[in-house]
């Protein structure tokens, strides 16, 4: 059988080679029209090298096969923050018909630069919900598929050429937050969150500096844990140590998260300490079941379900247009005001 070239698909369409050659190429310098009618023709006679790029974006593997498969890569993590962002993503995918492959990704995988089997088959999009080391992305990269992130690491710029980034936005939020507590008269503010870990965690720390700088409070480096920790202050006892290390016990502790601010919490109390009397303490992202706690908890409302479908979303839209520069997208949150940062000094 003879082989298809470009000058074929240019006589079929009484083209010039030159204009099909660009189409095929998915150059803007052909209107779109022109692209989709070369690229529709070339696919119909069997010309063997339309990239997958191109042909996701004019959507014609769907003639092949209408379901798209989405894989989502994530780390074991010990917080339950991450259940309900799942769910909006499954639930998004369901509406897209598409099929979801979720797979954690372990530390020795990712040492190891180990990809799960599922990226090795017919892929068309990929959600990274946890912030990998740079040599796992750039693994991950190589395998040409679209890919949307959750969150970056410190150095954004990093994985910026990669894909899309979706960010919840945390300075102003957590600015508003103690600013909130300086308000009640308090001056002695601690912060908990390894600030190593990701560009979220970064974000909220600097809320908290601005908001101690424009009311003019000194930066009390001996009550801020913002150090490297193996998990991220997930445990108890990394909370414990990081207040063991405070030569006075702050009047207020924002915490980076709200697992953080629950193990604070905790350990406040074993030390006799009732909150907010004796420390008020705030978080971020309003995690399910929060609300049982008393008292009841300052924090960030992210809504978690409807960032797993913008994640979606945004993906779909970077299939659909590839050639589009990178995006960075903030999410919309929502400060939440509770008992446990009504201190007044």
């Amino acid at each position: 059988m003879k082989k298809v070239t470009i000058q074929d698909v240019a006589k079929e369409l009484n083209l010039s080679r030159n204009t099909v050659a660009k189409a095929l190429n998915n150059s803007d310098t052909v209107s779109y029209e022109t692209r989709y009618v070369v690229i529709e023709k070339a696919y119909e006679m069997g010309y063997s090298k339309l990239s997958p790029v191109v042909l996701n974006e004019f959507k014609l593997r769907n003639k092949i096969d209408d379901t798209k498969t989405i894989v989502v890569l994530t780390r074991r993590e010990i917080s339950v923050f991450w259940n309900s962002i799942i769910m909006g993503i499954s639930d998004e995918l369901n509406k897209y018909g598409c099929k979801l492959q979720f797979n954690f990704i372990s530390e020795q995988d990712e040492k190891n630069l180990v990809l799960p089997l599922d990226l090795q088959a017919e892929v068309n999009g990929v959600i990274i919900l946890s912030v990998f080391s740079n040599d796992y992305i750039d693994q991950i990269m190589k395998q040409n598929i679209p890919v949307v992130f959750l969150d970056a690491p410190c150095n954004q710029d990093s994985i910026s050429q990669y894909g899309d980034i979706v960010i919840c936005e945390g300075q102003n939020s957590v600015k508003k937050i103690t600013s909130d507590l300086i308000s009640h008269g308090l001056t002695r503010i601690g912060f908990i969150g390894d600030t190593t870990y990701c560009k979220t965690i970064n974000d909220r720390y600097q809320g908290y500096l601005n908001a101690l700088q424009e009311a003019g409070l000194s930066i009390d480096d001996s009550i801020i844990a913002t150090y490297h920790a193996t998990h991220k202050f997930y445990k108890t006892d990394e909370v414990d140590k990081a207040l063991n290390s405070f030569p006075i016990m702050p009047e207020a502790i924002v915490c980076a998260n709200d697992d953080i601010a629950l193990d604070v919490i905790r350990c406040l109390k074993a030390r006799g300490l009732s909150v907010p009397q004796d420390v008020a303490v705030a978080g971020y992202d309003n995690v399910e079941g929060m609300a049982q706690v008393e008292p009841f908890l300052t924090t960030v409302r992210v809504g978690n379900q409807r960032l797993g479908r913008r994640l979606v979303q945004q993906l779909m839209w970077r299939i659909q247009n590839p050639t589009f520069p990178k995006e960075v997208i903030f999410i919309g949150v929502e400060v939440i005001f509770r008992q446990s940062s009504n201190k007044v000094k």
